[in-house]
């Protein structure tokens, strides 16, 4: 079920109407515009704003042949492609971008023609969402009210499923049969599964066609004979080679003529279909409790529904009307809400949108009865323009606002294959990976050291929380809670002095104020996760933790520099120094409100103060001249003051619609702010979601986070078991019951004949148990992990006010969050120490404990306590252990903290 909130009102109707010819364009346009995009292999931009003048490209420069021309009357233009057969040229009069299209308004002799590349975002069906296919539709209308004769042409070249001309290439088309359409399909003659050739999937099926008719003719033709056969007589001329051959020789091209007839305009769109097909869609690997290795394919989303490509172009052509009002409404939700910021913020999102969805794949798996397991959908990202990685996080977590504005259930889905790989007993590593492998499509499931230990845990933590906040979903969150804790707890060990200097911006110097922030907002959001979950010692913990970090960091940035912002460094360094503070907007995004509104009000006005230096915008910090289009909108978003946001947002709009306006690629995440390096690195790349940044923090978050109950144990074919096995487990429970039971009563016993108090209450909810829970274990995958009862709400005591309120549960007691009122603070220049250092001696403040020290518990000796907690947690991890072993068996008793 897709869970998402929306705070604008749903609009049908698009704000963007097509212009007439006279109307100028409002901005200039960026050098390179998207035309198709839909996955990480259907990619195709065109360099320049007059697209029949130069070829339509891959995001890596790679020529794709793609030719478009309309006959009227016997006279031919061409509005798409090269071609040196054509009399004339279309002239584009208007290029509007949106977030799912764009459209150019030609004058083509007596007519006016409007060409609309649609690559629609599906917000609330992920198996339309999956099909990787575009729209080009076309409408003509002519200006002197009289009819003509009308014939359009689209073709596409092998150059779609390889960029070397020697390869030899193979196709088939479509024009009978029970398919309702008529189309190409292109592939490699002998692809090879799963691998790349120069950023292409070797495995990529290329397909172009239109819906089938009369008037509606596919044939495969030379290019320069094709082209000129219908420029002279309006029907596309056919080659006598059949396949295979050579890409390069003889050039052929497939293409897709539709003859309108006489027309005075059309009533509706001319519509073609053009995309890539590839089955599997990547392949999964991953080691298991034993060692083992084993390796998943998985398919495209559609193909749960959709058996053959037929099957996907006729329901592709079909849906058109529907696509288009759908991208409507996402053109209009998007630009609304954009529109409330600025004029040039509606230019990024626009520019943004589509580049950032199509990095990745929607794709599902055959469960173990061999059908499609409709509850595992995973959602893959492709590192494009950079590494090619599989699920990098850092462009997650860059992208997460997109994903979260568009529909969280996206988010989750990204998030799933990373916490699924992690989440092992054959995973030893005690801080969170940073991909699922090298090279796209193969997650190898290889956990590799790295130098981004503290970035990539404090990473996932965050975008675990928000992504249940803001869906309400807790699946994750508690399937995996395990691991999310081990996280944590290499946090408490780490964010206040990192044990890597290496940051995804390239930063390499130690104690980064922006890094050690990221932790500690990462600790407050775990205790979230466990107080979502219910736990509530472990929310207590984490806590505090962050507590106590916030309290050291304020303190240390206080010390080392100005008054005006906050330093580069912790503890040391120049006062001048300084960094963009982009990973406040965690604190922003979560609610967390660990952050003082002072910190953000200096740091805005000293950004204001570099924007006023510089026209290029605002570097990552003080060291270097490097800007960040990402890291820019999470700072942006930080900035209360509509003014200083708007000029940051104006400074990286400046850029790429006017001072780039000449970059041959497209859309980069990094640019330099000095006008060196004319090109900017990173083109094509996801991470240009967290330009979504400032949207994101107009969601509005579920108003409780929703906690799966157990699944139940799968039906099996085995022999019935004895009833011995039962019995004796239900003995053993009995027995370490009875023994728990005779403990406390041994130590309560002892403690009277050592006092003159005649009685020792009993603890209750009144006298000092922090927390109940019945701890119903599920094995979901190869770790053991907690899975709590559903809840009608959550009620948060460390919400986003930041004060402590009330227990978990009804009727609960107001819980007592041990806070240290002091911790020593190394002067500038010493070395930042250790937290297990700095928080020693605090009274109830340790790390192995889960809460500190409670009044409740003063009848009690310390020697006493840590004696029956010892025992306690000895018998439990016994009971656990058998659990995991046999857990149709073992139940373990309820949790008690003591």
């Amino acid at each position: 079920m897709f869970m998402h909130v929306w705070t604008l009102p749903w609009i049908s109707i698009l704000l963007l109407p097509i212009v007439s010819s006279q109307t100028p364009q409002l901005t200039p346009l960026p050098f390179v515009l998207p035309l198709a995009l839909r996955s990480p292999y259907l990619h195709a931009w065109t360099r320049k704003p007059n697209v029949s003048f130069s070829w339509p490209m891959f995001w890596n420069h790679d020529n794709l042949g793609w030719e478009g021309m309309i006959r009227i009357d016997d006279h031919a233009y061409q509005w798409l492609g090269v071609s040196g057969t054509l009399p004339d040229v279309a002239n584009i009069t208007n290029t509007q971008i949106t977030p799912t299209r764009t459209i150019f308004t030609y004058i083509a002799g007596p007519a006016q023609l409007t060409a609309t590349f649609l690559s629609p975002i599906e917000r609330s069906d992920p198996v339309k969402q999956s099909i990787p296919f575009s729209y080009i539709s076309l409408d003509v209308n002519f200006t002197d009210g009289l009819q003509h004769r009308v014939q359009v042409y689209m073709d596409i070249s092998g150059e779609w499923v390889t960029p070397s001309r020697s390869d030899i290439i193979t196709w088939s088309t479509s024009t009978v049969g029970t398919s309702s359409s008529s189309f190409h399909q292109i592939q490699r003659n002998a692809p090879q599964a799963l691998v790349e050739a120069g950023d292409r999937a070797e495995d990529t099926t290329a397909v172009i066609g239109a819906k089938s008719g009369p008037s509606v003719s596919v044939v495969v033709g030379e290019a320069g004979s094709s082209r000129r056969a219908f420029s002279t007589s309006g029907v596309a001329s056919g080659i006598p080679s059949t396949p295979p051959a050579k890409m390069g020789n003889p050039w052929p091209v497939f293409t897709v003529v539709q003859d309108l007839g006489n027309i005075s305009a059309t009533t509706s769109p001319v519509v073609f279909a053009i995309g890539v097909y590839r089955n599997p869609s990547i392949l999964v690997t991953s080691t298991t409790s034993t060692g083992k290795t084993q390796s998943q394919n998985r398919a495209p989303l559609f193909a749960a529904s959709l058996s053959s490509i037929s099957d996907v172009v006729d329901t592709f052509l079909a849906d058109f009307p529907n696509a288009k009002s759908r991208a409507d409404d996402v053109d209009s939700i998007i630009l609304n809400a954009a529109g409330n910021i600025s004029e040039p913020y509606k230019d990024l999102v626009s520019l943004a949108a589509r580049q950032t969805m199509a990095s990745t794949d929607l794709t599902i798996a055959n469960g173990t009865d061999g059908r499609w397991n409709m509850s595992d959908i995973k959602m893959f990202m492709k590192d494009v323009g950079v590494s090619g990685r599989v699920n990098p996080v850092e462009k997650i977590y860059a992208s997460f606002p997109f994903f979260l504005f568009i529909n969280s259930t996206y988010a989750g889905q990204l998030l799933s294959p990373l916490l699924e790989l992690q989440d092992s007993s054959s995973n030893d590593q005690a801080f969170a990976a940073r991909d699922l492998g090298q090279n796209y499509p193969q997650a190898s499931g290889t956990i590799m050291k790295h130098e981004q230990q503290v970035e990539h845990t404090s990473s996932m933590l965050i975008m675990a929380y928000a992504h249940a906040k803001i869906s309400g979903d807790g699946t994750l969150i508690s399937r995996h809670y395990s691991l999310l804790r081990k996280w944590a707890e290499y946090l408490i060990d780490s964010t206040m002095s990192p044990p890597d200097s290496s940051t995804v911006d390239g930063a390499t110097y130690a104690n980064s104020t922006n890094l050690v922030i990221k932790g500690i907002i990462a600790l407050k959001a775990m205790s979230e996760i466990s107080n979502a979950v219910s736990l509530a010692d472990d929310a207590n913990r984490y806590f505090q933790f962050s507590s106590a970090f916030m309290t050291q960091w304020s303190a240390l940035t206080q010390t080392s520099s100005s008054d005006s912002h906050l330093p580069l460094s912790l503890g040391g360094g120049s006062p001048s120094s300084w960094s963009q503070m982009y990973n406040l907007y965690a604190d922003k995004l979560l609610n967390t409100s660990l952050i003082d509104e002072k910190i953000f009000q200096n740091q805005a006005q000293f950004y204001q103060s570099e924007l006023s230096r510089k026209s290029g915008g605002l570097s990552l910090d003080s060291t270097n001249v490097v800007a960040s289009v990402a890291w820019s909108f999470f700072t942006a978003a930080t900035i209360s003051d509509s003014t200083i946001r708007n000029n940051l947002i104006s400074s990286v709009h400046d850029q790429f619609f006017k001072k780039r306006a000449n970059d041959t690629q497209p859309f980069p995440v990094n640019y330099n702010t000095d006008g060196s390096n004319a090109q900017g690195a990173g083109n094509a790349s996801p991470a240009v979601g967290a330009i979504f940044a400032p949207l994101a923090l107009s969601l509005s978050p579920a108003q409780s986070i929703t906690i799966p109950p157990p699944t139940p144990p799968q039906a099996t074919s085995e022999k019935p078991h004895s009833v011995a096995g039962p019995i004796a487990g239900g003995v053993l429970g009995g027995l370490v019951l009875l023994l728990l039971v005779t403990l406390g009563v041994f130590y309560l016993r002892r403690r009277r004949n050592q006092t003159k108090f005649p009685r020792v209450e009993a603890f209750t909810a009144e006298s000092g148990i922090d927390s109940y829970q019945d701890l119903t274990h599920n094995s979901w995958d190869s770790a053991s992990h907690l899975h709590m009862a559903p809840r009608e709400e959550i009620s948060r005591p460390f919400g986003g006010s930041g004060k402590t309120g009330q227990v978990l549960g009804p009727n609960r007691p107001p819980a007592t969050n041990v806070v240290p009122t002091s911790i020593s603070i190394p002067t500038v220049g010493s070395s930042i120490e250790p937290p297990s250092t700095a928080l020693s001696g605090i009274s109830g403040f340790s790390r192995n404990a889960g809460t500190g020290s409670r009044s409740s518990r003063s009848q009690l000796s310390a020697t006493e306590l840590r004696g029956l907690r010892s025992e306690v947690k000895n018998l439990r991890q016994v009971m656990q252990q058998l659990q995991v072993d046999r857990p149709d068996r073992i139940q373990i008793p309820p949790t008690y903290a003591i």
